[in-house]
């Protein structure tokens, strides 16, 4: 009985200690705070549809300037980058997943959560 208990300790203090370099880690806004990016930088927009079924996906933004995404899985690895102006990307490479949406235009940028199905 107390191997699991060993083990659980070792769990516990793990979790804690990532939550601890999370929250100092400037690479990782998405996990400590999914809005802190958008409410510091002020960038509004929108992506449809979420979920994304057809492989496209619609990013409506005001302004037309360059567009810089990219987007990570869970796991924090970045799967697609992509700088357009167009108004709309093609998602047809990744599979069905909850991924973070990065944007960033005009010096400012701004995340959303992306389903794909």
């Amino acid at each position: 009985m107390l191997a699991p208990m060993k083990q659980f300790y070792l769990f516990t203090i793990c979790l804690f200690s990532f939550s601890l370099l999370a929250n100092e880690a400037e690479w990782l806004p998405f996990i400590t705070d999914p809005f802190k990016i958008t409410q510091q930088n002020g960038l509004e927009f929108s992506i449809f549809p979420n979920p994304v079924k057809n492989e496209r996906l619609y990013i409506k933004t005001n302004s037309s300037a360059e567009k810089h995404i990219e987007i990570f899985n869970v796991l924090g690895e970045r799967k697609l980058e992509v700088f357009t102006f167009n108004e709309s990307i093609y998602l047809g490479e990744l599979p069905s997943g909850i991924y973070i949406f990065k944007l960033e235009q005009d010096g400012k940028n701004g995340l959303k959560r992306l389903v794909i199905s």
